[in-house]
């Protein structure tokens, strides 16, 4: 208690009197790492100050109590300069910023080719989309992988749907590869007529987006093996919008993003100003998630919502527990240890903008972040045990969503699908959610704790139910008629 007093008193001082760092163009960048006791106040602390100053933070390792920053001489002067309960353990650099990952990463074309391949190899069971086209002019592309592709069918729309994304932040490598990776397991299984995977897409409509930040990635390959934003410019220069800081829900909101172009966390000039956020934002609106994972880098962490300080959604008992039970199946990539998880402002710093807190707020999705990984652009051969634990928690995460899952499928009287606003009295809603609904087929899917939930079910035209609905751990499907 009295080392994170002590710490709040240094770092409350840094924070009333020491104006943000701003990194600059003419000076090296490194690599330092801090060493911190682990105490987890005094992490805490020490990454609040760190957004705070607005450095690039790489990452934080909680089994080790080590935080990596970017920064320039100035910076590192910074740190120094406030004393921080810590000590550099680490210097790296000047860091080659015009070297390039191992050309064996995915890159904007790589993906473009193989997600053109699955399509045309797999046309009963795939839908590519483009879902936008970013600054640059590059397709942004969603691949659906189900039974039923039409989404336009009643088959489709009956079906509970998991969206899986990979790069917002244009040097996270490893997490392109594992977004892919569901399509080459899905459907190579099925072809091997494995029942679980055809069990799999009989009853769910998986979308995956590899690589959102196409751009970005392109500079990362090209000009900046560090950069993080995608390739908005301002004033005629490319500068970057943080996509991950970019979405239509607590945008701005709660000092989770910088409003300077010259900053990483940048969040743009508004909310969902730019083409990838926006076409994953449309892409949410037409398939309505009942799940949602996004897959980012680095510090082997499971994140669920809410990132701004203090702020817990009304189901929080579910992510929680969802998440710790994924933790402790994914291990350290250093082994001993396991992933850790908790809210991005529990066990990171405060979020605003980000495409998670999007979809819960929005569908009432069972959403989750991975953080993977200890380094952003780990050596290739790390990619093998990666993709292999990852399948273990990606394949644990649709079970449990399967096993607590509700579906309402809410017709008229002549059995004729309606659209309605499902209301759950005994759910909080905590933060301006958007009120649930059911998709065009008349049908809501959502992952439920056990327990007894009392839903109102309403149409456009004012006919409502009221519904009790006792969850045990198993999945239900139940015939609302209006009347």
């Amino acid at each position: 208690m009295k080392l994170a007093v002590a710490l709040g008193l240094v770092l409350g001082l840094s924070l009333a009197f020491v104006s943000p760092y701003r990194q600059t163009g003419s000076h090296n960048k490194y690599r330092y790492v801090i060493q911190t006791s682990k105490n987890r106040a005094e992490v805490r602390s020490i990454l609040k100050w760190i957004q705070f100053q607005r450095f690039d933070l790489a990452g934080v390792n909680w089994n080790t109590g080590e935080i990596e920053v970017i920064a320039d001489d100035i910076g590192l002067e910074k740190i120094h300069q406030t004393k921080l309960p810590g000590f550099i353990k680490k210097k790296q650099g000047p860091l080659q910023i015009d070297s390039t990952p191992d050309a064996r990463y995915l890159n904007p074309q790589k993906v473009e080719d193989r997600l053109k391949a699955i399509s045309a190899q797999f046309k009963n069971l795939t839908s590519l989309q483009k879902i936008g086209v970013s600054h640059e002019g590059r397709p942004v592309w969603a691949l659906l992988i189900s039974s039923t592709p039409n989404m336009q069918s009643p088959e489709y729309l009956a079906k509970p749907t998991l969206l899986v994304d990979g790069m917002h932040h244009a040097r996270e490598v490893m997490t392109s590869e594992i977004v892919m990776d569901y399509a080459d397991v899905i459907l190579g299984a099925a072809v091997r007529r494995v029942p679980r995977a055809l069990e799999v897409i009989n009853k769910w409509n998986i979308w995956i987006v590899p690589m959102l930040n196409v751009d970005g990635n392109a500079i990362v390959w090209s000009k900046d093996s560090w950069w993080r934003k995608n390739a908005w410019k301002n004033r005629g220069e490319v500068t970057g919008v943080d996509l991950n800081r970019n979405y239509a829900y607590k945008w701005a909101d709660c000092n989770g993003s910088s409003p300077s172009p010259s900053d990483d966390t940048y969040r743009g000039q508004n909310a969902g100003s730019e083409p990838e956020s926006q076409g994953l934002m449309g892409l949410m609106q037409a398939i309505q998630p009942t799940a949602y994972l996004s897959y980012h880098s680095y510090g082997e962490l499971i994140l669920y919502p809410y990132g701004c300080d203090g702020i817990l959604t009304g189901e929080n008992l579910l992510h929680e527990k969802v998440a710790r039970d994924l933790a402790n199946i994914l291990p350290s990539d250093a082994g001993g240890n396991r992933y850790r998880s908790g809210t991005p402002w529990q066990i990171l710093y405060s979020v605003d903008g980000d495409s998670m807190s999007y979809a819960f707020s929005q569908f009432g999705s069972l959403s989750m972040t991975f953080e993977v990984n200890q380094e952003f652009q780990p050596p290739y051969e790390l990619k093998a045990p990666t993709l292999e634990k990852h399948r273990k928690a990606w394949a644990a995460f649709l079970e449990k969503a399967e096993s607590q899952l509700l579906t309402l499928k809410v017709t008229n009287q002549q059995g004729q699908s309606v659209p309605a606003q499902i209301g759950i009295s005994n759910i909080s809603r905590t933060s301006n959610e958007k009120v649930l609904q059911t998709n065009k087929g008349g049908v809501f899917n959502k992952v439920l704790l056990p327990g007894v939930y009392q839903f109102e079910i309403r149409s456009q035209d004012g006919k409502a139910q009221r519904l009790e609905v006792r969850m045990d751990q198993k999945p239900q499907s139940i015939h609302v008629i209006l009347k």
